[in-house]
């Protein structure tokens, strides 16, 4: 009764936070899906099909695809498998959900922060700015930026029970939302690397409840969290020792996969980190000119002035959190909110697979503006400024939601989104190859082939732009162009299946059947036996009345897999043919 009556008496405010959400997000529901959404979800048959869903758990994200990648993320994976048996490839459902996850999330961060501060101002204005800031757009009106908002609701979630927990003074073991709270981070951590943080949060939030609600001292909060906290903790190391064992699909801990200044200098990652921490302060208070794709030197000394104002911004941050939490306890829990959510994403530990993104931010940028907010309403009641700070935050909200409404539009489609992309990347190559993928698309084959020449250009040793040309050749009638682009992309990359499979596929389309055998077979040469491949030999030689061969092939796929009964029986098949041939 307790709970409803809270709920009945905020219901105001969660109903404003759902109709801006809808509002603002309502034009993006007729775009387009592209990018990593067709690897993620088109193409991705274990997303089509719940007979791999034990493969969820021990794949990487995008494997259904025939991809590689070092994203474990099992939950995301199912709310795609939900969605495609909902609505196939439509994409409004999509972005239906996407939103809604977004909305949730708003709605949770209000009600975490009621709770924890008892001040429903501060929890309103926090909520309005994540919801409608305009970095967001990144994580909600992009369809495969889901794990941004799917994570971010179960570790809110996780954060609620853990303080319905503390409230109801219970033990931790008889405590079912102390469980709950557990149950959340498993999910969090399966939707989303970045997931692992949420033990430190919840020992922020902990330590406030204890710190502020029960006037714990110091050292008494810290013992407490200690001992109910630690759970969560050997579920990370966990999740760690599995992302570095059985679930290290390329490189976990270096997502370069190779060693450089960067992965390799410490000194340099920080010295980066500054920078960037320049340019997300830029972006939070003044974000135009979103995009895509950003770029960023890597800083290989101090001595620039950006990598000097990030230094001394963090210094200045960290050091104001720590030393006047008591003075200004909510300001230093904004603060230390967003270096916890930058944390994953900042490089400095772990080189990750980019430098910058804008939708790091959907969890950082929380706390940033809460210690704004809090500040200005301890200026405020002490200069009587709250209508012109009020006048202020309206203004900003309109403007901000204006600016996300705008940005939506930028993903109305694969070529205005990689149109609009290319004119702040310009030499961002894959961006041109998807551009020339989305004109090839709509069969503009001439702009298409221009924007693959470019790509090439930009580097002849990638052999992704020569496999789209050569799909681009052979849909429009060009064979030898396309036989040609197929070999320079294997030459390049001998691990490149997709062209191995594009080129047996064009001569056994023309019926040459020892040549596509050739190409399986220089296949298997170059990167060692596939029960698969062998199959499909099989299956070639058939076509080429070579039945004693497709015997071989099948006999070499038994040996991979002894207990296959479809190898069995097609073995068994091959055999009774060849002794009525005699």
């Amino acid at each position: 009764m307790r709970q409803r009556s809270f709920l009945l008496k905020n219901s105001s405010i969660i109903v404003i936070l759902i109709v801006v959400g809808f509002f603002i997000y309502a034009n993006s529901l007729p775009n387009k899906m592209f990018w990593d959404d067709n690897d993620g979800i088109i193409n991705n048959q274990f997303v089509h099909n719940w007979h791999y869903f034990p493969k969820y758990f021990s794949e990487n994200l995008i494997a259904g695809s025939g991809l590689l990648s070092n994203y474990w993320r099992p939950i995301l994976l199912t709310v795609f498998s939900l969605e495609w048996h909902l609505w196939k490839n439509w994409a409004p459902g999509y972005h239906f959900i996407n939103s809604s996850f977004h909305i949730t999330d708003a709605i949770l961060l209000f009600l975490i922060f009621l709770y924890l501060f008892k001040n429903r101002w501060l929890a309103v204005l926090t909520s309005l700015i994540f919801l409608v800031h305009p970095l967001q757009t990144e994580a909600v009106t992009y369809v495969s930026g889901l794990g941004d908002s799917l994570s971010a609701f179960f570790i809110f979630s996780g954060i609620l029970f853990y303080l319905k927990f503390r409230i109801s003074n219970k033990q931790p073991l008889k405590s079912s939302f102390y469980f709950s709270s557990l149950l959340m981070y498993i999910f969090s951590l399966m939707s989303k690397e970045t997931a692992i943080v949420m033990p430190v949060y919840l020992s922020l939030v902990d330590f406030f409840f204890l710190f502020e609600n029960k006037k714990y001292s110091f050292k008494e909060a810290l013992k407490d969290i200690g001992k109910v906290i630690w759970p969560f903790f050997v579920l990370a190391g966990l999740y760690v020792l599995l992302r570095a064992t059985v679930l290290n699909f390329e490189n976990s801990f270096n997502l370069y996969n190779e060693e450089n200044a960067f992965t390799s200098n410490f000194h340099i990652r920080l010295f980066t980190f500054f920078r960037i921490l320049t340019i997300y302060f830029g972006l939070l208070f003044w974000p135009l000119n979103l995009h895509m794709e950003r770029t960023v030197n890597i800083a290989l000394s101090f001595n620039s002035p950006s990598v000097i104002f990030g230094f001394f911004l963090s210094l200045a941050l960290s050091v104001f959190a720590f030393l006047k939490f008591k003075k200004f306890p909510i300001i230093s829990f904004g603060i230390i909110w967003f270096f916890i959510g930058l944390s994953p994403v900042s490089n400095i530990l772990v080189p990750i697979s980019g430098l910058i993104y804008e939708h790091w931010l959907y969890l950082p940028l929380i706390g940033v503006f809460l210690s704004l907010f809090s500040l200005g309403s301890i200026i405020g009641e002490k200069y009587q400024l709250q209508k012109t700070f009020l006048i202020i935050f309206v203004l900003t909200l309109i403007f901000f939601s204006f600016l996300t409404i705008k940005r939506n539009r930028d993903w109305r489609n694969p070529i205005v989104f990689y149109s609009q992309t290319l004119k702040y990347s310009p030499n961002s190559y894959r961006v041109i190859n998807n551009l020339g993928m989305a004109y090839a698309d709509r069969k503009d084959y001439y702009t298409a082939e221009k924007m693959y020449k470019r790509a090439i250009k930009l580097d002849r040793k990638n052999p992704v732009a020569y496999h789209n040309l050569a799909n681009l050749y052979k849909n429009s009638g060009r064979i030898d162009l396309a036989i040609k682009n197929y070999k320079i992309a294997i030459s390049l990359d001998k691990k490149f299946f997709f062209s191995y499979n594009m080129l047996a596929d064009l001569y056994l389309k023309h019926k040459e059947y020892e040549k596509a055998r050739e190409i399986f077979d220089e296949y298997i040469r170059n990167n060692g036996p596939n029960i698969n491949i062998f199959i499909v030999l099989a299956k070639i030689s058939i076509l080429g009345k070579k039945p004693k061969t497709a015997l071989s092939y099948l006999e070499k796929a038994l040996k991979i897999e002894p207990n296959n009964q479809f190898i069995k029986i097609s073995i068994a098949n091959i055999k009774n043919l060849i002794n009525r041939e005699k």
